[in-house]
C-alpha cells in the first residue's frame, strides 16, 4: 500500500514540471521519450542486480509486460494526451478517474474477485471527489467529437492494461518489471519521434525538470507500481493511486500559487476519505 501510495505521488509531480517543457516549445512525444528512456538508465542497472536473470524473467513474464505496454501502455497515453490537446483538462481528468470502477469491474467478471461494499463505496466517493473538484471549469461548450472520444476510451483502455499488467507483474521482480514495461512504452515513443521530430529541452533548468519527471515521475513511479500491483490486485491499487490528484492539487496550490474553491476542497476531501475508509475497512 504504502509503494502505490509514494508511486501515486511521485507521478503526481509530473504535470507541475512539465508544465514549463510545454510552454518552452516541447511537445508530449519528444517529453515522454525521454522520460521513458532516462528513466531506464536507472531502471536496467537495478534491475540486473535484484534479478536472477533478465532472460529468464523476459520468459517468465516480462514478454508479456513488454507487450502489453508496446500497444495498451502507449494507445493509453496517446489518448489521453489527444484528449487533453482538445478538451479541457477538468473534463479529461473526470472523465480519466471513473477508472477504478472498470477496474473493479474487471477485477470481478475475469480474475472472479467479489467486489467489497468497502470498495464499492470508496469508488464511488473518489468518483464524486473528481467530480466536486473539477466541477467549477467542467464544460462542454464546443466539445471536440474525437477529443471527446480518447478521453472516453482512456480509462478503459488503461484499465485492461492494469489488468493485464496484474498477471504478469506476480511473476516478475519489481525492478525488472518495470523496466520491461518502460522498454516497450519507450520503443513505442521511439517511433513515434522518429517519424515526427524530437525535441529537446532548452537549458539547465529544462533538463532539469525533465531529469525529475524521468526519476521521480518515471522510476519510482514505474518500479512501485510493478511492486505494488501484484500485492493490491487492480481494483486495489486504482483506489490508492488516486492520491495523484491530491498531489497535483496541492502541489498546485503550494508551488503555483492556484486557489481552491470551497467545493473543489470538499471534492479533495472526499478523494483522501475514499481511500482512508477502504484501507480501514477493508482490514475489519
Amino acid at each position: 500500500m504504502l509503494a502505490a501510495a509514494a508511486g501515486s505521488i511521485c507521478v503526481g509531480t509530473v504535470p507541475m514540471l512539465a508544465i514549463e517543457l510545454y510552454r518552452g516549445g516541447m511537445n508530449p512525444q519528444s517529453m515522454l521519450f525521454w522520460r521513458y528512456w532516462i528513466a531506464l538508465v536507472f531502471l536496467v542497472p537495478l534491475a540486473v542486480y535484484s534479478s536472477a536473470g533478465l532472460l529468464t524473467e523476459w520468459r517468465n513474464a516480462g514478454r508479456g509486460l513488454f507487450l502489453n505496454a508496446i500497444t495498451l501502455g502507449a494507445l493509453q497515453t496517446f489518448t489521453y494526451f489527444r484528449a487533453i490537446q482538445t478538451l479541457p483538462s477538468s473534463i479529461v481528468v473526470t472523465i480519466f478517474f471513473t477508472y477504478p470502477m472498470f477496474a473493479v469491474a474487471i477485477d470481478q467478471v475475469v480474475f472472479g474477485r467479489k467486489a467489497r461494499w468497502s470498495t464499492i463505496l470508496a469508488v464511488l466517493l473518489i468518483f464524486l471527489g473528481v467530480l466536486l473538484t473539477g466541477w467549477p471549469h467542467l464544460t462542454f461548450n464546443a466539445v471536440e467529437p474525437i477529443g471527446l472520444v480518447c478521453a472516453i476510451l482512456t480509462p478503459l483502455i488503461f484499465s485492461v492494461y492494469i489488468a493485464i499488467a496484474y498477471r504478469f507483474t506476480r511473476q516478475s521482480s519489481a525492478f525488472a518489471g518495470a523496466t520491461f514495461i518502460y522498454g516497450g512504452l519507450g520503443c513505442t515513443f521511439a517511433l513515434i519521434v522518429l517519424l515526427f521530430g524530437l525535441d529537446h529541452p532548452a537549458g539547465f533548468d529544462g533538463w532539469g525538470r525533465l531529469i525529475g519527471i524521468a526519476t521521480v515521475g518515471g522510476a519510482i513511479q514505474i518500479a512501485s507500481f510493478a511492486y505494488a500491483l501484484p500485492r493490491l490486485s487492480a481494483s486495489g491499487y486504482s483506489i490508492i493511486v488516486s492520491l495523484e490528484l491530491v498531489t497535483v492539487a496541492l502541489l498546485g496550490i503550494t508551488v503555483l500559487g492556484e486557489s481552491l474553491s470551497v467545493v473543489q476542497s470538499f471534492g479533495i476531501a472526499l478523494v483522501v476519505v475514499g481511500i482512508i475508509v477502504e484501507r480501514l475497512l477493508r482490514q475489519e
